[in-house]
């Protein structure tokens, strides 16, 4: 009796040890199975306002992974956040928290009308009507500012042009955007002197000069008068002769068009601006000296 206990547990002690084997041995083949997904975010900077849809996470990154999706954050917000990237083996995926660093490297972008202006002394002249556009690649239109400490969301004009007096001068514009990035650029002025109204000849000075020894013809009621007229009218031949403002221009834009109402020459430049073309009003005098303005038309840059 005591022999057989002795050999059932003895088999009982056998079958305990192969059962441990067994589960073990199982659990070791199950480790070798398991994948491993190992994962490095290469660039760790986004640009201001690029769309995340549009990175090829995949292509910045050191992974054994075949597919690399982002959580959704906004790159709009300058500085670090931490973002979670799902990196997928097949059918098997793993997280990983990524810090990323959102910059604003794109400064702003002004374009001129033209690169040098010319104006006459004594013309109206505004610094803003030689700026094409004022504009961030991300946010868009900048708008002017008067605020001389300005560092941030707009642009400043910095002119010292002298409208009254004949010379050179240069033109600055400041622009910064949202994010404080700055663009300068400047573009010349030259201020003409004014020219001289013109002189009458003097031909034109004897008729404009009345005649003083007029003597109307002998009449029944003053023959025998020797008294002479003191008469200082002219007559119709010897009327003053003035110079009027017809519009004869001594000069005219690309246009053609020339008139002495700012706004109307505006107006029509604008009414008949061809595509692809903007419209510039410029300073012209009549034959007189009287000024005037006229349409210049300049082609858009594409």
């Amino acid at each position: 009796m005591k022999e057989l206990l002795k050999n059932r547990k003895v088999q009982l002690g056998i079958t305990g040890v192969a059962l441990v084997a067994a589960i073990g041995g199982g659990y070791a083949i199950y480790e070798s199975n398991k994948v491993s997904i190992d994962y490095t975010l290469n660039n760790h900077v986004v640009e201001y306002g690029e769309d995340q849809t549009k990175i090829d996470w995949l292509k910045q990154s050191t992974t054994n992974g075949n597919k690399v999706t982002v959580a959704k954050f906004d790159t709009k917000k300058i500085g670090e956040t931490d973002v979670v990237f799902t990196v997928c083996l097949d059918d098997t995926c793993k997280e990983f928290s990524q810090k990323l660093e959102i910059k604003d490297t794109k400064s702003p972008v002004i374009e001129l009308k033209k690169e040098k202006v010319e104006i006459t002394e004594g013309d109206k002249f505004d610094p803003v009507s030689n700026i094409a556009s004022v504009k961030d690649v991300i946010d868009g239109e900048i708008k002017k500012s008067d605020d001389k400490k300005l560092t941030k969301n707009g642009y400043l004009i910095d002119s010292n042009v002298d409208t009254k007096k004949a010379g050179s001068y240069k033109v600055k514009i400041i622009a910064y955007d949202v994010n404080g990035n700055k663009t300068e650029k400047e573009y010349a002025v030259t201020v003409k002197e004014k020219p001289e109204e013109p002189k009458p000849s003097q031909n034109q000075t004897q008729q404009q000069t009345p005649q003083t020894n007029y003597t109307p013809p002998t009449t029944s009621q003053n023959q025998g008068s020797t008294k002479p007229s003191t008469s200082t009218k002219p007559s119709n031949n010897q009327q003053t002769q003035t110079c009027v403002a017809n519009g004869q221009w001594r000069t005219l834009g690309n246009s053609g068009y020339a008139g002495y109402d700012y706004e109307t020459v505006l107006q029509w430049g604008e009414e008949h601006c061809p595509d692809m073309h903007g419209v510039m009003v410029g300073t012209v005098h009549d034959i007189c000296g009287k000024q005037g303005w006229t349409v210049e038309f300049y082609p858009l840059r594409q």
